[in-house]
């Protein structure tokens, strides 16, 4: 998707959605980014990519899905479309492919906003936190113990998977719905909750384009359930990232300009609150684009 704003100011953004998901996930935030109802806010020209693999975007033959040939082809798309200079942004394996496009085109990239994905420490970090820092990080993780791990499923038999997914469109559901449930997530509240049509648009995609199995292969090209540590070519931006001990380590393998306090929650924050992420982006491209931030001993500049 391509929707460019009627403001001539408008900074170019590329959101990158995540699994399992699709470009549907920025569906709610599309028109508030583009046309934002204050005439002082920033607005964008929005580039929602599908993922290669995910619904629209074939798998490419004989190429491997790792997020640096994901990102490479998202620099070019940017440049076939014509910005030379715009953000990213990213949650799930979006906070993966938002760091990595700045990393390939940081003379393209103006900032890098995530949802959550940074700061979570390194083998050799855990391996040296202090007594006091280990058991709080141990109580913050204590979800990773508990219900069903994806991520060890589709990186040992993704293909084993996706033949269930492709013969039944209840298990199909099922599956979505037990992750946005297990993710914590599904909420009873009205004005939090995913829209119904909404969900059934994501699901339907995967259904109707037998994309379920070839969007699990990020995961299956990774050995273990790693997460991005980021780069430090421009500024970062992070919503939902947690409590101070992420922020330390996020801090180590990136620049962070924008850190809200306190903290939001939800992994598809875009589907569930798109005011309060597109609110989000706003606050932290506003910083970008009126030059208060600093990289590098220079001002970033937009244009």
């Amino acid at each position: 998707m391509h929707v460019r704003s009627s403001r001539e100011d408008a900074v170019a953004l590329l959101l990158c959605h995540g699994w399992p998901n699709s470009f549907v996930e920025f569906s709610r935030t599309i028109p508030l980014l583009t046309e934002p109802e204050d005439p002082t806010a920033p607005a964008f020209h929005v580039v929602v990519p599908s993922i290669p693999g995910f619904g629209f975007s074939a798998l490419p033959e004989g190429t491997k899905t790792t997020v640096h040939l994901v990102a490479q082809r998202l620099v070019t798309l940017m440049d076939r479309l014509g910005y030379r200079r715009y953000g990213t942004q990213g949650g799930d394996l979006g906070a993966y492919l938002a760091p990595e496009v700045a990393t390939i085109a940081p003379d393209r990239v103006i900032g890098v906003h995530v949802d959550g994905g940074l700061g979570f420490p390194t083998d050799d970090d855990i391996a040296e936190m202090s007594p006091s820092d280990r058991a709080e990080y141990d109580e913050l993780t204590g979800w990773t113990s508990s219900g069903l791990d994806h991520h060890a499923l589709l990186r040992r038999a993704p293909q084993t998977m996706s033949y269930a997914w492709a013969d039944s469109p209840v298990g199909l559901l099922a599956w979505h719905l037990h992750k946005f449930k297990e993710f914590g997530y599904l909420t009873e509240t009205p004005d939090e909750a995913i829209d119904l049509d909404q969900m059934l648009t994501n699901v339907s995609i995967y259904w109707f384009t037998g994309t379920e199995g070839t969007s699990s292969w990020p995961m299956y090209e990774t050995e273990k359930s790693v997460f991005p540590l980021g780069q430090r070519t421009v500024p970062s931006g992070v919503y939902g990232g947690g409590p101070d001990l992420f922020r330390r380590y996020a801090e180590k393998y990136n620049t962070i300009v924008h850190w809200p306090q306190p903290e939001p929650v939800g992994h598809f924050i875009a589907m569930e609150q798109p005011q309060n992420h597109v609110a989000d982006i706003r606050a932290f491209f506003e910083k970008v684009r009126l030059g208060q931030v600093m990289h590098s001993g220079r001002l970033i500049d937009h244009r």
